[in-house]
C-alpha cells in the first residue's frame, strides 16, 4: 500500500505471545491466508494499568462498483483491537489517514483513525456466535456497501445527529405547542439516579418555583431539515449549537433571541434557566421527505438575564434589565452559555400511547359499570392505549381479598372502587382518562339516580361489567340513554368469557344478545360444559354473602386481554357481535363467533314479547320438515316479571309421541321433562319453559281454530299455577301468530325474511 497510515496502537509482538483467545484466532486465520482477500501485517500489545489490549493489523481487499459514493480504496488497512476483559466488541480501526467521512462511524476523543460501527446488536448477543472469520467478512461487506452508500438501509432508522448523553429528561407531551404560546415555566427535579445516568422529570409550574428541583423556562426552535450520515459531537455551549444550526441553513441563536425580546421582564423569569428544546427534522437523502424528527435539550447554566444581556436583549443592572437601544448578539461570549445536554422523551399522551399499542386515537365516551376484578382489569388494559374518556360506576368497596384478581393494590383497602380506579388509570397517561365517578348501585341509586342518568345519558358506550343479569337487562331497557350497550363477563368457572355488544343503532338490544347467547348454549357442543363446573367458593367475611369463588389471577388477566381487544374492534363496527373464548386447563384459547340475528319485539296487551329470526328461522324449519302434517313444540325462555317482558329464545322439537295430521296435532311428553331440565341446567337456570308452538298447513293461516282454543285454555291453567302468563304461537305459510296472557291478546309476525 502507498496510502500514509496510522500505526496502530502498542507495540509489534509475535503472533504466538498473544494471550487472548481472539485475538489468538484471528492472528492464525490471517497467517493461514485462509481467507485469499485479507492478509495479516502483523500483532500489537498496549499494556494501559493492569490491562492488556492485543491488536491485530491486516490488510484487506474491497469489493468496489465502478460508481462509488464514498472514497473508499481498493486495498484498507484495518487494525482489530480486543477489550482485555472480552465484555465488548472489539474496537476497528481504518488506518488510512484520509479515510472519509461516512455514516456509521464511531465518535472518538480523537477524529482519526476512524472507528467503524460494525454490529447492530449487543455484544452480550453476538458473542455467542463470533468468529474470526465472520469480522473479516463483515469488514470487507461494511466497506464495500460504505463504498456504495447502501450500507445504511432503507428500513433502518437514521443515524442520530448527536452523540447521545447518559441523562435523560421526561417532557410534557405538548411542550411545543405550550412555548409556541409564550415563555413556559418548567420545573425539572432528579428523580432517580442510575448507574447509566439521571433521569429528570419536567413538568408545568405555575406561579413561583414550589417544592424541590430547579425553575427553568423552556424555549424551542425548529431547526431546518438535515440529511442523516455522520453523528456529530453533541453541543457543550450555545456557540457549538448554533454552528450545527447554520449547517443545517438555520440560525437559532436568532430565533431565540427574538423569543426572549417578547418575554415579559419579570423578575421570576430572568432567574429561570433556559431549557432549550431543539428539533432537528431529518431526511435521508437530497430531495427527500423528512422522515424522522431528532429531539434535543439543552440545559443552560446562565439564567435567562444572563443570555438575554449576552444576546444583546437588555443590560442588567443589580438584576434589573435596562432597555438596549441597538443592542446586538455578542458572538464572542456565546461559549460563556454552556449547556448540559440531555436525553428527550416524552410524556405519554393518548397519540403515543394509541401509536404504541398500533391503534389510533378514540376518544368516545365511555360509561363503565363495575369495577370487579375482570372489569378493572379490561379498563386498565383499554386505559393504557389511551382509549376512551370514561365515567366509572359501582357501588363496592376495596376490601383485602379483591387484590387477589384486581388491577388495584392493597394499600388502597376501603377505598370506593370507582374512586381507586380513577386515581389508578388517571396516572397511567399523562392526561385525564376519567372524567367522572359515581359511587352507586345502578338497580338502587337512591339519591344518585340522576347522577348516573347524568353519566349514561352522556355515553357513546356503556359497558356493563358487573357480571350481573338484573345489571345488563336494566342497561339494555333504560331508553333515556342512547350509547350502544354492551357486556362482558365470564362463567362460573373462570374457563371463558363472553363478550355481547349491541348493533350500533341498537336494532338489536343486550337483552336479546343474551337469549340468542343462550339458545348457543343448548346447540354447541363447544359450549357444553359452560355453566356445568362451579369453582369451590371460599369466605372473606362472616356475613351469608361473604362469599367469592376460588379463580385464578391468571384467568382474569387471561380473558381481560381477550375481551379487552376484542371490545374495540366491537364498536369500531356498526354490527352486534356475539362472541365467546373457551380457555382449557393449559389455558390455549378457542374462539367462537356466534352470528347474532335480528330481534324482534312486539307489544302483546299488556306485555311485551322479545324474539328473533333465528328463532322464528328454526320454527319455520321444523314446520316445513313436518309438511303436509302439523308439528309443534315447547317453548323456552324467560320471564321479566318487572318489566313486563316474555322473552323466546329456543324450542324443543315434538317428542317422538306426539301426534301429527295433516289438521291437527297434539304434542307427547316422552323425554321432554328431561329436555327442559337440561335447558335450565345447561343455561344456569336462564332457560325455562314459557309456552308452546304448533304448525298449520299451507293455506289455512294462522288464526286460532277451535282446538287451538282449547289449548290455549289448558296452558293458560298451567301457567297460572306457575304465576306465569300463557304464551302460544302458531307458525303458518307466511306468518307466526303469537299470543300472550289470553287468546285475544295476539300480535303476527312476518316470516318472509325468516330463512
Amino acid at each position: 500500500m502507498t496510502d500514509a497510515l496510522f500505526a496502530a496502537p502498542g507495540e509489534s509482538v509475535a503472533v504466538d505471545t498473544l494471550v487472548g483467545a481472539h485475538a489468538q484466532g484471528l492472528a492464525r486465520h490471517l497467517v493461514r491466508q485462509i481467507n485469499p482477500y485479507a492478509r495479516f501485517v502483523e500483532a500489537r500489545v498496549a499494556v494501559e494499568g493492569a490491562d492488556r489490549i492485543e491488536t491485530i493489523v491486516f490488510d484487506v481487499d474491497v469489493e468496489l462498483s465502478q460508481i462509488t459514493k464514498f472514497d473508499i480504496h481498493p486495498t484498507e488497512r484495518i487494525s482489530v483491537s480486543f477489550p482485555p476483559k472480552n465484555d465488548a466488541w472489539p474496537e476497528v480501526l481504518a488506518l488510512r489517514q484520509n479515510f472519509p467521512v461516512v455514516p456509521h462511524l464511531y465518535l472518538r476523543p480523537v477524529e482519526f483513525p476512524r472507528s467503524l460501527c460494525l454490529y447492530e446488536e449487543a455484544y452480550s448477543e453476538g458473542q455467542l456466535r463470533w468468529t474470526a472469520v465472520s469480522i473479516v467478512e463483515r469488514i470487507r461487506t461494511w466497506l464495500s456497501e460504505t463504498a456504495q452508500g447502501a450500507l445504511h438501509k432503507d428500513d433502518q432508522p437514521l443515524e442520530p445527529l448527536f452523540l447521545g448523553t447518559r441523562d435523560t429528561i421526561v417532557l410534557p407531551a405538548d411542550i411545543y405547542a405550550k412555548t409556541a404560546l409564550g415563555p413556559t415555566q418548567l420545573l425539572i427535579a432528579r428523580v432517580d439516579r442510575k448507574p447509566w445516568g439521571e433521569i429528570y422529570i419536567a413538568r408545568y409550574l405555575a406561579g413561583g418555583v414550589q417544592g424541590q428541583g430547579a425553575a427553568f423556562v423552556a424555549a424551542t426552535y425548529f431547526c431546518p431539515p438535515v440529511l442523516h450520515g455522520v453523528m456529530n459531537w453533541t453541543p457543550q455551549t450555545l456557540s457549538d449549537l448554533q454552528s450545527a444550526s447554520i449547517a443545517a441553513r438555520g440560525d437559532l441563536v436568532t430565533s431565540l433571541r427574538d423569543q426572549l425580546s417578547n418575554w415579559p421582564r419579570e423578575s421570576w423569569l430572568l432567574a429561570c434557566h433556559l431549557a432549550l428544546i431543539v428539533f432537528f427534522p431529518k431526511a435521508r437523502e437530497v430531495g427527500h421527505t423528512v422522515e424522522a424528527l431528532e429531539t434535543r435539550v439543552f440545559v443552560t447554566n446562565p439564567t435567562v438575564g444572563e443570555i438575554g444581556e449576552i444576546l444583546g436583549i437588555w443590560q442588567l443592572n443589580n438584576g434589573v434589565p435596562g432597555h438596549v437601544i441597538g443592542g446586538t448578539i455578542d458572538h464572542e461570549r456565546l461559549d460563556h452559555i454552556t449547556l448540559v445536554p440531555l436525553n428527550p422523551t416524552f410524556a405519554l399522551d393518548r397519540q403515543r400511547a394509541a401509536s404504541i399499542n398500533g391503534s389510533a386515537v378514540d376518544l368516545r365516551r365511555i360509561s363503565a359499570v363495575g369495577m370487579g376484578a375482570l372489569g378493572s382489569q379490561i379498563a386498565n388494559l383499554l386505559a393504557r392505549s389511551g382509549y376512551g374518556k370514561w365515567s366509572l360506576v359501582d357501588s363496592d368497596v376495596l376490601l383485602p381479598h379483591n387484590f387477589a384478581r384486581h388491577a388495584l393494590v392493597h394499600s388502597l383497602v376501603g377505598m370506593s372502587k370507582v374512586d381507586a380506579m380513577k386515581m389508578h388509570l388517571d396516572m397511567i397517561i399523562a392526561e385525564p382518562i376519567v372524567e367522572g365517578v359515581v359511587f352507586a348501585d345502578v338497580l338502587n341509586a337512591g339519591e344518585k339516580e340522576d347522577d348516573i342518568r347524568r353519566v349514561l345519558e352522556a355515553a357513546d358506550a356503556i359497558l356493563d361489567f358487573s357480571a350481573s343479569v338484573p345489571v345488563a337487562r336494566k342497561l339494555a331497557l333504560e331508553t333515556f340513554a342512547q350509547g350502544r350497550r354492551a357486556s362482558v363477563f365470564m362463567n362460573p368457572s373462570g374457563s371463558s368469557s363472553i363478550l355481547l355488544c349491541e348493533d350500533a343503532q341498537r336494532l338489536t338490544r343486550l337483552d336479546s344478545l343474551e337469549m340468542q347467547y343462550y339458545r348457543a348454549i343448548l346447540s354447541r357442543t363447544e359450549l357444553g360444559n359452560h355453566f356445568a363446573v362451579v369453582p369451590r367458593s371460599i369466605r372473606y367475611g362472616t356475613s351469608c354473602r361473604d362469599v367469592s369463588n376460588t379463580l385464578p389471577a391468571h384467568r382474569v388477566a387471561l380473558h381481560a386481554a381477550l375481551t379487552s381487544a376484542a371490545i374495540k374492534k366491537a364498536l369500531s363496527s356498526d354490527g352486534a357481535c356475539i362472541r365467546v373464548w373457551i380457555a382449557d386447563e393449559e389455558d390455549a384459547v378457542q374462539a367462537l363467533q356466534i352470528p347474532p340475528e335480528d330481534m324482534i319485539e312486539r307489544q302483546i296487551g299488556d306485555w311485551k314479547l322479545v324474539t328473533d329470526r333465528g328463532l322464528l328461522n328454526k320454527l319455520k324449519l321444523l314446520r316445513l320438515t313436518g309438511l303436509p302434517a302439523e308439528t309443534g313444540g315447547v317453548l323456552l325462555g324467560t320471564w321479566d316479571l318487572t318489566s313486563r317482558i316474555v322473552y323466546i329464545a329456543d324450542t324443543i322439537p315434538a317428542p317422538p309421541d306426539s301426534k301429527k295430521r295433516v289438521t291437527s296435532f297434539i304434542r307427547g311428553c316422552e323425554g321432554l321433562l328431561d329436555k327442559v331440565a337440561h335447558a335450565g341446567r345447561a343455561t344456569s337456570g336462564m332457560l325455562q319453559y314459557v309456552g308452546e308452538w304448533h304448525s298449520h298447513p299451507n293455506g289455512f293461516g294462522t288464526g286460532p281454530s277451535g282446538d287451538d282454543r282449547k289449548v290455549f285454555e289448558w296452558i293458560t291453567e298451567k301457567a297460572t299455577e306457575d304465576g306465569y302468563q300463557p304464551v302460544m304461537a302458531i307458525v303458518g305459510e307466511l306468518e307466526a301468530r303469537w299470543f300472550v296472557e289470553s287468546i285475544s291478546s295476539q300480535q303476527n309476525v312476518d316470516l318472509g325474511e325468516a330463512k
